[in-house]
């Protein structure tokens, strides 16, 4: 997972078809095709009012936006066919449950939905912007080889994974469904328990001395805490 380099195109394009997908039956969901899933299920659910939803659509498509981004431009690394068919699973439950959660909610948008809105934008800039300097830095010669501190990193270690939480914490809160946050805590979960450390791993192994100083002096995920 960690320390190949090539293009993956193959598993890319499989990841962001998924994403693609999934945010194109989101707005199907959210602008039209409630009352057909409500026949397909024998079901009568309720519809969101037109901000809700269109705050819902929106947050789903800026993300696939940044995915692409972020999977095309700013990721060097090599990405297996088993994580882009894991990720892509993911994306589709995330835009699903969202869509569903917040699609069906009639409570008027208030002032929790807008934090969350924030929080969205928030988490948006750490996760994209982190790597965006990231990759800047990586670009200049002199620092082929090194371990890159600096930016947003010197807050956090994993400041990217940190910024998916926040956003992901903020699109839940959109949706006005306390259930929608079980997506930004397992999230959480995922990184603490495995991704962190696989990562941490072989950050270990490349850069000996100089990731063990970073470590040591700079929190693991959430900044000037843990």
């Amino acid at each position: 997972m960690y320390g190949g380099y090539d293009a993956s195109t193959g598993p890319k394009i499989l990841v962001t078809t998924c994403n693609t997908l999934a945010v194109a039956a989101a707005g199907w969901f959210l602008f039209g095709g409630t009352d057909t899933v409500a026949d397909w299920f024998g079901t009568d659910p309720d519809q969101a009012e037109p901000l809700r939803r269109g705050l819902l659509f929106a947050l789903s498509a800026i993300y696939l936006l940044r995915f692409v981004a972020t999977t095309f431009v700013m990721l060097r690394r090599s990405m297996e066919w088993s994580e882009a068919a894991t990720v892509g699973v993911w994306v589709v439950v995330i835009h699903g449950t969202m869509a569903y959660l917040g699609g069906t909610d009639t409570a008027s948008v208030g002032a929790l939905a807008w934090l969350g809105v924030v929080l969205y934008l928030v988490g948006s800039y750490l996760n994209t912007g982190s790597e965006y300097q990231r990759k800047l830095w990586k670009r200049v010669p002199e620092h082929k080889g090194r371990l890159y501190t600096q930016g947003l990193f010197k807050y956090s270690m994993h400041i990217n994974y940190f910024g998916d939480v926040v956003l992901f914490t903020g699109f839940a809160l959109v949706t006005g469904s306390p259930w929608a946050l079980i997506i930004p805590a397992l999230m959480a979960c995922m990184f603490s328990f495995l991704n962190i450390p696989m990562l941490d791993k072989y950050l270990a192994e490349r850069y000996g001395a100089a990731f063990d100083e970073y470590a040591k002096n700079t929190a693991k995920l959430v900044p000037f805490v843990y």
